[in-house]
């Protein structure tokens, strides 16, 4: 005798699917490739950069150091620390740009701002990351989440995929029984010679 998935059951498993592979997506995207490229996944909080970045999307970037920063050109944008001796991270385009005895600087100005940034040049050592993209609205969930964001990301992945993996393999071995004679365990089809 052979059963029928329901349709809830159908539905229930493309979205659990779906959810795991929006996870992994997400994972990926946040924690796996800025690690890769020795930089960093950040929330961005201000409407600065508005209307290309927005307050609550995330900007990846790629790890900038002070010999890479030479690659740099306008139009750009960096992240980087306005104030050496301040933690706080300002991600900026790229105006204008300059050549020292003591390295490169650059100007920097919000898309959504009338002029340059008030801090002045920003030198290559101030530079953290180059923006390689951004993932809108996703900082909201990522800023609700905390600090362990990307232990909790990849924590529900990996359920997701343990469960998926035991879906599969019971429903594998559920065919395998409906291949069998009820009560006997025998196959229901079998070679004879």
């Amino acid at each position: 005798m052979k059963k029928t998935t329901s349709w809830g059951s159908a539905i229930g498993s493309g979205a659990l699917t779906f959810a795991t592979i929006i996870l992994l997506a997400l994972a990926v995207a946040l924690v796996l490739i800025p690690k890769a490229f020795g930089g960093m996944s950040l929330t961005v909080l201000t409407p600065s950069m508005k209307p290309n970045i927005s307050p609550g999307d995330v900007v990846v970037t790629e790890g900038i150091d002070v010999d890479s920063a030479r690659d740099l050109r306008i139009g750009d944008v960096i992240t980087f620390l306005p104030y050496p001796d301040d933690p706080m991270l300002v991600t900026h385009r790229i105006v204008a740009q300059s050549v020292s005895a003591q390295g490169y600087s650059f100007i920097t100005q919000g898309d959504n701002n009338n002029v340059v940034d008030s801090w002045g040049p920003v030198n290559d050592f101030q530079i953290r990351g180059k923006v390689m993209y951004v993932v809108p609205k996703i900082g909201y969930v990522k800023q609700w989440l905390g600090s362990s964001t990307q232990w909790i990301i990849i924590g529900v992945a990996v359920l997701l995929i343990a469960y998926a993996s035991i879906s599969f393999l019971s429903s594998f071995r559920k065919g395998k029984q409906e291949d069998c004679d009820e009560g006997t365990g025998n196959p229901k089809h079998a070679l004879v010679e």
